[in-house]
């Protein structure tokens, strides 16, 4: 079988990969390698798939304002139907957590961002099954959106693929090498080689990675576990928002005519096809019975799925310190759906040599602070897990 060659190889069949692989298409050669029998399969399948700017900590939440008016506005024939709907958010806050709320509403005032300042009480007009009196204030974000993940995952592999762009299946990488100046790429698919390769591979970046005979990196992936379950008998639940706590104990939102929540679990995972804890499960219903008015009566589905992060929580984009071909995409903690567009262009800069773009640059990117060499990921406590503490929710 004859290797097949591109300017740009990219590993990884999720939102990262499909949407980095489109951004290089524009400027070469792309093929893209999944190794499952379909883009999408893990983590960006099982997303809950909302846009909102305080979602995530600052530099994911920044990528997150550079992609929506993409999600917003996408080219002509990319989608179908709407990538986004109106859904809202809302951001409860205990006793003791006012402050960390009010930094949070001052950061989205500075970048543009709708915002409102309410009570516990008042915020009941906008999800009516809260207990009130386990909060003391709210911030509610009326341009939250939800995010039509298969559309946006279709319409790029379609663009991809209309640029010329190979998207081939079922091919897991077996080994990766650099030769000359190419990597040589093997899979059960054949063989492929290309000058530039992105590491776009979710839960498995590491393993990728060490196939490349580079260092340790310390990005590593969690399980999340998520229940589906029935709204109260006669609810309207078509326009409550997706509803976090400052405390990132939980959230919930209408999904497909139940309602989803997470308990928010992170327990450090091999890569793999994760599944729902059952422990976690019961933590979720519990968190429902104590923080709202709603009776779970029971699971009517239940999830696992990996989010990867760095110790930071941060972006794990560019170059690796040890070899400038090989490019990072990766660390994305379950923002990777919502803010996947700016972070697929950084990388594609990064890839093609061109550094941050300057709308990216505006918001406080810079190749330093999204580094896979900066101490946290590529120092010397990179031998060993490292589990950070969230910023913000998610």
């Amino acid at each position: 079988m004859a290797t097949e060659t591109a300017d740009f190889i990219v590993i990884g069949g999720g939102i990262a990969g499909v949407s980095v692989a489109c951004e290089l298409s524009a400027r070469g050669s792309v093929i893209l390698l999944e190794m499952e029998s379909a883009p999408g399969y893990h983590s960006t399948g099982r997303s809950a798939a909302v846009m909102s700017e305080n979602y995530g900590p600052a530099l994911w939440s920044r990528l997150v304002t550079a992609s929506r008016s993409f999600l917003e506005s996408p080219p002509p024939g990319f989608a179908e139907v709407p990538l986004v709907t109106p859904r809202g958010a809302l951001f409860l806050a205990r006793d003791g957590e006012q402050d960390q709320l009010q930094a949070q509403a001052d950061e989205l005032v500075r970048r543009g961002a709708s915002i409102e300042l309410v009570s516990a009480e008042e915020a009941l007009r906008y999800c009516p099954v809260l207990k009130a009196s386990e909060f003391v204030s709210a911030l509610y974000e009326p341009d939250c959106m939800d995010i039509d993940t298969d559309a946006l995952l279709s319409g790029y592999v379609r663009m991809l693929r209309s640029r010329g762009g190979r998207v081939v299946t079922d091919a897991r990488v077996e080994k990766l090498t650099r030769a000359g100046a190419v990597w040589d790429i093997s899979t059960p698919k054949g063989r492929f080689e290309a000058p530039v390769v992105v590491n776009a591979a979710g839960g498995w970046v590491q393993q990728v990675a060490g196939l490349a005979g580079l260092s340790n990196r310390n990005v590593v992936p969690f399980r999340r576990t998520a229940v589906t379950f029935d709204p109260p008998q006669g609810s309207d639940i078509h326009h409550w928002p997706m509803t976090f706590d400052v405390a990132e104990t939980f959230y919930f939102k209408p999904e497909a005519g139940r309602i989803m929540v997470s308990p928010v679990d992170m327990a450090p995972s091999e890569p793999c096809d994760a599944q729902a804890d059952e422990l976690e499960v019961a933590i979720a219903i519990d968190r429902i019975h104590k923080y709202t008015t709603m009776d779970v009566r029971s699971v009517k589905h239940k999830w696992g799925g990996l989010r990867t992060f760095a110790p930071d929580h941060e972006p794990v984009i560019g170059h690796d310190p040890e070899e400038a071909s090989f490019i990072w995409l990766a660390g994305q903690g379950g923002n990777g759906v919502m803010a996947g567009v700016a972070a697929a262009r950084l990388a594609a800069s990064f890839a093609a040599g061109e550094g941050v773009p300057s709308d990216l640059g505006a918001l406080g990117i810079t190749e330093e602070n999204v580094s896979p060499g900066r101490e946290c990921v590529a120092g010397a406590n990179a031998e060993q897990p490292v589990v950070g503490s969230l910023e913000a929710i998610d």
